[in-house]
């Protein structure tokens, strides 16, 4: 009798094991696939993270204070009763282009806006720059009535497009202009904060006129853009003072 229950107790003892051990693997199994499907969810997730762009443009906004410093006390030779300058054109652009270059010939824009002031055929000439992804901003602003006046106008520019690049007649003239090149406004990841430009006094080579109020004189062929040096603007070596100045300062 003993064993008999010994070997009832034993039974029923692998019998409960047994189902124990069912349960434990069923169990485990649902587990397991709770698991993967915890896993599979997060991947996915991932999946649809999207990382942060670090190349992402930056943009920042200028004041430009266009400044005439151009009298008959700092550049007394000739001096035009009528001094003033035509309006501002030009852009903000990356390393890939410029609006003109020295010593090479005048574009028919650069051409019109240094003889006649006029802003038309530079402003085509922009667009199609812009157009090209090398440019995305026409700056097009107003001139000055005087030597000695000044206007203020705000730009926009971005981090891909950081140089900026302005012309304006001096007038009356032939054909001379200022010009401010290449103005980088973004330097080693940073904004500049303010800054004052003297620009460049550039001769389009496209008129043979030697004064302020020479007659209409076509120069042909016409010859490579050139800085001005001698009078009635320069001393034969430089132009100092500068007639105007630009001033950039960040918003």
């Amino acid at each position: 009798m003993l064993k008999y229950q010994s070997s009832l107790v034993f039974i029923l003892g692998l019998t409960k094991f047994k189902l124990l051990q069912n349960y434990i693997m069923k169990n485990l199994q649902i587990l397991s696939l709770l698991l993967i499907g915890i896993l599979l969810s997060c991947s996915n997730d991932d999946d649809n993270v999207q990382p942060p762009e670090d190349d992402d443009p930056v943009t920042a906004t200028y004041k430009v204070t266009y400044q005439g410093t151009w009298s008959a006390s700092s550049h007394p030779t000739d001096y035009p009763s009528n001094s003033h300058f035509s309006g501002v054109i030009g852009m903000a652009h990356n390393t890939d282009t410029t609006l003109f270059k020295e010593n090479t010939l005048a574009t028919n824009g650069i051409k019109v806006m240094a003889e006649t002031g006029s802003k038309a055929p530079l402003t085509t000439e922009i667009l199609d720059i812009i157009s090209s992804g090398e440019a995305d901003l026409l700056i097009s602003e107003g001139g000055l009535s005087s030597g000695t006046s000044k206007i203020e106008f705000e730009i926009t520019v971005n981090s891909d497009h950081s140089y900026v690049s302005l012309v304006s007649m001096i007038a009356p003239s032939p054909d001379w202009f200022v010009a401010v090149e290449n103005l980088n406004l973004y330097e080693n990841d940073e904004w500049i904060d303010d800054v004052t430009i003297d620009p460049t006094h550039y001769d389009s080579g496209t008129d043979d006129g030697e004064t302020f109020t020479s007659p209409n004189a076509p120069t042909t062929p016409a010859v490579n853009i050139f800085k001005i040096t001698k009078a009635p603007l320069g001393n034969g070596t430089e132009i100092t003072p500068a007639v105007a100045t630009f001033r950039f300062q960040k918003i």
